[in-house]
């Protein structure tokens, strides 16, 4: 009997994952718990001793990875489950681990399964520590930019920015609903916070949100126009750097 655990946050889909497990392979797998946050999963974890454990990416606002690297060892196989996260579904398939997308199907259920019961607990183990090595870059990135201002701190979606234009030692953020905000801070000190949600410096005096990008005119640096209308010139010597960023949006 393979004794387990899920570690789920969602109500819903923890139910559903327990009624397949006790309707189709009662005879091969105990639920053992079901786990709602970190620290219930920590603390059963270092105290019981499991066989799998169905783990879902995202436990309330922390990661799995997270989770694996508290717990003092790992001796157990793990199916992931998540309903999106394609950032660590791809560190996920490197690794050769299984994981099944919610809401869970039957028969990737007992497909999942079937994979876990051929894997040696070693096997397994080399897999996770191979992502643990590489889960930094698998952090949720923050949804939210704080702009400070004479009156405050105003905390904007990511995803409204449009651009972000240079001047001097202030920065000016244009919005999808219209509006500009501008903070006294350099271009510099966003640049690297926006860089992994897909900006990008297309010269000196602009950082571009790519998925914004609505053409592309040809030139010797080109021109890019944007969703809102505004046109951006791009450095030359950006060119083709940025056409290759353009390419994996």
């Amino acid at each position: 009997m393979i004794r387990s655990v899920i570690i789920e946050d969602e109500k819903n889909s923890a139910e559903r994952l327990r009624l397949l497990l006790e309707r189709d392979h009662f005879a091969e797998v105990e639920v053992l718990a079901w786990l709602k946050t970190m620290d219930e999963a920590v603390t059963f974890l270092t105290g019981h001793e499991v066989d799998l454990v169905f783990l879902d990416v995202e436990i309330q606002d922390r990661t799995a990875f997270e989770l694996l690297e508290k717990l003092p060892k790992i001796d157990f196989k793990i199916i992931f489950t998540t309903a999106h996260q394609e950032y660590a579904l791809k560190a996920i398939k490197v690794s050769a681990l299984d994981y099944l997308l919610k809401p869970i199907d039957a028969e990737e259920l007992a497909e999942a399964l079937g994979k876990v019961g051929k894997k040696s607990v070693q096997d397994e183990k080399k897999a996770i520590l191979s992502l643990l090595q590489d889960w930094n870059p698998l952090r949720k990135l923050p949804e939210k930019l704080a702009l400070p201002s004479v009156n405050g701190i105003e905390y904007v979606p990511i995803s409204e920015l449009i651009r972000c234009q240079a001047d001097v030692n202030y920065t000016h953020f244009f919005l999808k609903d219209g509006r500009k905000i501008t903070v006294a801070k350099t271009l510099k000190e966003f640049e690297n916070q926006l860089r992994d949600h897909d900006f990008f410096r297309v010269h000196n005096s602009h950082l571009i949100n790519l998925r914004e990008v609505r053409f592309y005119h040809k030139g010797k640096g080109g021109t890019l126009q944007l969703q809102d209308g505004s046109e951006i010139e791009v450095a030359s010597r950006r060119k083709e750097e940025l056409m290759e960023a353009l390419g994996k949006i």
